[in-house]
């Protein structure tokens, strides 16, 4: 059993080494509008991050217990701080399947047991609507904006995995420094404060793995009647939660009990016991969540349901690298039974794979991991694209902040997996095997099998902290003498120098011609909805705008009548547009301030016009609930620049690099031996 664990965590090794290569060489260029620094400044980063965490180590270690104490409690405190914050200061609008999911669960929070008919494509949302029905339930007895209050939920389930992580750093007896060095990797996290605002079931998954393995390590220290008790609740954690992908942390958790038992901390019969219960929580999860769902009024339509199949064909679609496709969703769904989906799927399967051939299939493979494994963000920058409520400053600069963000992020994410694949290749505890295994079978899942997204990788985040951390102790201390100090310094001036004039270089070659200042895009995925607007009748709606402006696009659907569309901001008329719906679709007026504008849309033809809209129980500019369902125009709203700007400034390059640099060489003076 040693060597099976040994090449467990050897293979979990390999795995995050070809995840550093991609990570470092080919990240990800198309998801949230990333413009990645060389890999000749993000090695100088990830260098400079060795060097500071290896100083911020002894530092940590050499504070008194009541000095690490209040320093561990003042830094919890801060994530507290920060994470009420963002929760009041950002509310997403949800769009795409967190839409669908927070419309009904507004209509079932009031009662209605009508189904909308994505749940019958896809009903593997269908348990997590519900639990947000419930959770709206009471919140909308207290106010009819609630969504700041969900907000604050979801970081609060999140934060579980942060105690949990301190609990299991206090078991491996790495307390000081351990416990900071987490809380500190937890608080700049920018993937734990984006799927905190996330309106899905991201936000559910993410804490699962140090949840499970805290009350896996509890319950082995337990006896009687307690270890069982804690044991079932980690089954029943699991399952409660479960994903489609989240088999995999269920496999997990059985592979583990048959470990556990070779290592004699389960006899032969607590073994059996393990599986056993761990079969049963899963079957009467699937039963009560059968019966609420019956008792919610959902019934299962077998043809409409997009088959498991589906999935997997369209993971082998190698113009996308086996992401979600719509043209795939697409094909499938027009079918009209079951059946004819699950042959339509096994078509897509067989031609694809005959198209691709072996050494097609393993390069696709390939690409798939990149997706999966080559961003620290998780798809943190593409998730949320419109925002209820967000900072003006964080509006009007979000391609700025982003650049910088990203740099940051993928700097800590590549430490992570070095000193992750350091712990993994040095130790062989049943915990970093856990680990390894939660890698392992996440992996083969998505990259394997199963249609890939960067995102489908965050439950393992967690866990990249903690072996991270605990790595970190395996690392060789550092004693420089002042020869090598200057020598080293040095070094850090050449690569920061390097680093300033490549950020630049690379702020100049992107240039940005316009900002979003205004979307609403709700209303186009799986099912388009349209607004109908009659010969002599008018819609109008409230427009946020976020700074200045001047780009109107509308989406008018297959229509040829005339219309008059006048933008107003307060009396003031802004501009009138008179014409054909089908050609009136980008729509330039001068320069106006931010402010809330007014678009109004009548029909001045003989036929019925029809815009693309949103159709929802709340709105999209204040959030507040309403009783009825109404209607919103689907529209971006941009300032477009004559002259394009660069990403950022040189100035801006030097200041960061400068910090950075500065902190390194402080770092480095600490690495210095005891005797001098």
């Amino acid at each position: 059993m040693k060597a099976v664990v040994k090449s467990v965590n050897w293979l979990a090794a390999a795995v995050l080494v070809v995840a550093v290569g991609m990570a470092w060489l080919q990240p990800i260029h198309f998801f949230g509008n990333p413009d990645w620094a060389s890999p000749v400044v993000q090695l100088a980063m990830v260098l400079g991050l060795l060097v500071m965490t290896m100083a911020g180590r002894q530092v940590l270690k050499q504070l008194s217990s009541r000095q690490y104490r209040w320093l561990l409690i003042g830094l919890v405190g801060l994530i507290a701080i920060v994470q009420i914050l963002i929760a009041t200061s950002f509310v997403d609008v949800a769009r795409a399947d967190p839409f669908f999911v927070r419309q009904q669960a507004l209509l079932l929070a009031r009662g209605s047991h009508h189904w909308q008919h994505y749940f019958m494509i896809y009903p593997n949302n269908v348990n997590f609507t519900l639990l947000v029905a419930n959770l709206l339930k009471p919140l909308l007895k207290l106010t009819q904006t609630p969504w700041v209050l969900l907000n604050v939920i979801r970081f609060i389930w999140i934060d579980t995995g942060l105690i949990s992580g301190l609990y299991l750093l206090n078991r491996w007896r790495y307390w000081q420094p351990g416990a900071v060095s987490f809380s500190l990797l937890w608080l700049v996290s920018v993937p734990v404060a984006a799927f905190g605002l996330f309106a899905y079931t991201d936000a559910l998954v993410l804490p699962l793995l140090p949840d499970s393995l805290a009350l896996l390590t509890l319950g082995l220290s337990l006896t009687g009647w307690r270890r069982w008790g804690v044991l079932i609740g980690d089954g029943l954690l699991v399952a409660v939660v479960m994903k489609t992908n989240l088999i995999v942390l269920w496999l997990t958790l059985v592979l583990m009990g048959i470990i556990l038992w070779w290592q004699r901390q389960f006899s032969g019969r607590q073994m059996l016991g393990w599986l056993v219960s761990l079969v049963m929580t899963l079957g009467v999860m699937f039963a009560v969540m059968r019966t609420a769902q019956q008792q919610a009024g959902y019934t299962r339509q077998a043809d409409a349901a997009l088959p498991a199949t589906s999935w997997i064909a369209m993971s082998l679609n190698p113009q996308s690298s086996g992401e979600y496709r719509h043209g795939d969703f697409a094909r499938v769904n027009q079918m009209p039974t079951a059946a004819a989906k699950r042959q339509q799927t096994q078509q897509m399967i067989q031609q694809r794979l005959h198209q691709m051939g072996v050494t097609g299939t393993l390069v696709h493979l390939l690409k798939k991991m990149r997706v999966f494994w080559a961003t620290g963000d998780f798809d943190s920058f593409k998730l949320t694209t419109q925002w209820i409520r967000a900072p003006r400053w964080y509006l009007n600069h979000q391609r700025q902040l982003q650049f910088w963000l990203v740099l940051m992020t993928q700097t800590i994410y590549l430490t992570m997996l070095v000193q992750a694949i350091v712990t993994l290749m040095k130790r062989r505890e049943w915990a970093v095997t856990f680990v390894a295994l939660a890698i392992l079978g996440l992996t083969a899942f998505h990259v394997g099998l199963w249609e890939v997204e960067g995102r489908y990788a965050l439950p393992l985040l967690p866990g990249l902290m903690l072996l991270s951390i605990v790595g970190g102790r395996e690392l060789p201390v550092w004693h420089l003498n002042r020869v090598m100090r200057r020598q080293l310094t040095w070094l850090v001036v050449v690569l920061a120098a390097i680093s300033v004039v490549s950020l630049w270089q690379t702020s100049q070659a992107t240039r940005i011609t316009d900002v979003v200042r205004g979307n609403q895009g709700n209303g186009r995925y799986v099912v388009s909805t349209v607004q109908k607007i009659g010969p002599g009748h008018a819609v109008t709606t409230p427009l946020a705008v976020s700074g200045k402006s001047n780009v109107l696009r509308l989406k008018p659907v297959a229509t040829h009548g005339r219309v008059t569309i006048t933008l107003t901001k307060g009396a003031h008329v802004v501009k009138r547009w008179r014409g054909s719906a089908n050609e009136l679709t980008t729509l330039n007026y001068p320069l106006t301030a931010a402010g809330n504008l007014r678009l109004a849309i009548k029909n001045i033809g003989q036929t019925p016009v029809r815009y693309g809209v949103m159709a929802a129980n709340y709105s999209p500019l204040t959030g507040r609930v309403t009783a009825k369902r109404h209607a919103y125009l689907q529209v971006v709203i941009k300032q477009q620049f004559i002259k394009p700007h660069a990403l950022t400034t040189g100035a801006a390059s030097l200041a960061v690099v400068g910090c950075v640099a500065l902190a390194t060489i402080l770092a480095l003076g600490r690495l210095r031996p005891e005797t001098e």
